[in-house]
């Protein structure tokens, strides 16, 4: 299982719903990802009108759920993003310089 970043952007609709009803959102958050086999860890909002969180899956359970957020029509952006940690990223960075001996640039 690897850490995702997830970021989503609230639609104008789902803003004039939280400002009629104000409820905490977190636990819907929680009980959508648990259903697809993800662990949530953190969640925040920000003054922008996104939901942000950390959380623990795959690609796939990812995929999934952005599948249900965008059709949900609350929502006019979702993002899943894997993050790495330093380590990963110096393998990274080793591997991106054989890739790069070997890739030719369009026009090169």
């Amino acid at each position: 299982m690897s850490l995702y970043l997830t970021r989503a952007r609230y639609s104008a609709e789902a803003h004039k719903g939280m400002i009629a009803n104000p409820s905490e959102r977190a636990s819907a958050a929680k009980a959508m990802f648990e259903a697809a086999g993800i662990k949530m860890h953190n969640l925040w909002m920000t003054g922008e009108g996104d939901v942000v969180t950390v959380v623990e899956g795959n690609a796939v359970s990812g995929a999934a759920v952005t599948m249900v957020v965008m059709a949900s029509g609350a929502f006019s952006k979702a993002e899943f993003v894997e993050l790495i940690t330093p380590e990963q990223h110096v393998e990274a960075m080793k591997l991106a310089g054989k890739v790069a001996a070997k890739y030719r640039a369009p026009g090169k």
